[in-house]
């Protein structure tokens, strides 16, 4: 048997770390997503509970045109009012009034076209057409619908007699809180690499020390310290019993072997002397 360092042990070491570092990574890697999943859920929802005080102010105004006997479409002043509540917030791209059909009454400003897309009128004309059915065929008096690249906020006017008027439509693209939202997680991936690090750090001391009662063990089983007292002593106690005991097993071996040689030449002598005296 070869003498026995801790370099026999470095594939052992090495792959109880990979092994450990790996789940270790897959378990942070999958925390990061699904933080990420649950944040932008979390700023798109927070972007439309702030959407919503635009909404509720326009739709007060109409309520209270409606209990002077006034249509949507016959306020004078319902234009002004939602060019006046886009040019507060800057995030919105256009506000709309819609009937309880889906068709519009007031719309202030437009969503910006995407000149490299072809295809962009007809996903534009499709998300509408989602975020329309969304907001007018829920029962909920507040929706929100992401649509992807437009995040669709709308309420729905409800009359004096309860009954639907149509809905009020805040559109607004993702980018502008998805960049807030990639800011958050940029953070979270640079606090999630850094556990990373630390834990890599402190583990590989950490399996070697635990590792270090197999190491000696099988140090102990060297057959150049057995018989070397001065390496002996250099071995932790454990160590020490095992090579004791190993040393009066291979005695033990010793003395029956001998015993056992001792015993076959002394009956084969017996069986020369037989045969001898048979032959006389």
């Amino acid at each position: 048997m070869a003498p026995i360092n801790l370099f026999v042990f470095r594939e052992v070491y090495f792959k109880i770390v990979l092994s450990i570092l790996v789940v270790i990574a897959a378990m942070l890697l999958l925390q990061n997503s699904l933080n990420n999943l649950k944040l932008r859920s979390l700023v798109a929802e927070a972007t439309s509970s702030k959407l919503q005080i635009t909404a509720s102010t326009i739709a007060s105004a109409i309520v209270r045109a409606e209990g002077l006997g006034l249509a949507m479409d016959e306020m004078a002043g319902l234009q002004d009012l939602l060019d006046r509540e886009r040019a507060r917030d800057q995030s919105i791209v256009q506000i709309e009034v819609v009937s309880p059909i889906g068709a519009p009454v007031v719309v202030s400003g437009a969503i910006p076209s995407n000149p490299n897309d072809p295809k962009h009128v007809d996903r534009l004309i499709k998300e509408r057409e989602q975020a329309f059915r969304r907001v007018l065929g829920a029962r909920d008096k507040v929706t929100l619908f992401n649509a992807g690249l437009h995040l669709y906020t709308g309420r729905v006017i409800y009359d004096s007699s309860d009954a639907v008027m149509g809905a009020i439509v805040l559109t607004t693209p993702t980018r502008q809180y998805l960049s807030r939202a990639n800011q958050s997680l940029h953070k979270m991936t640079n606090a999630y690499l850094a556990i990373f690090t630390v834990v890599a750090i402190l583990l590989v001391p950490f399996i070697i020390f635990q590792f270090s009662g197999v190491r000696h063990a099988y140090r102990a089983l060297d057959p150049d310290l057995i018989d070397t007292d001065s390496k002996i002593d250099d071995l932790p106690e454990a160590a020490q019993n095992i090579v004791v005991t190993t040393e009066a097993g291979q005695s033990a071996y010793s003395s029956a072997s001998a015993e056992l040689d001792e015993l076959l030449q002394t009956s084969a002598k017996k069986h020369k002397t037989g045969e001898a005296g048979d032959a006389s």
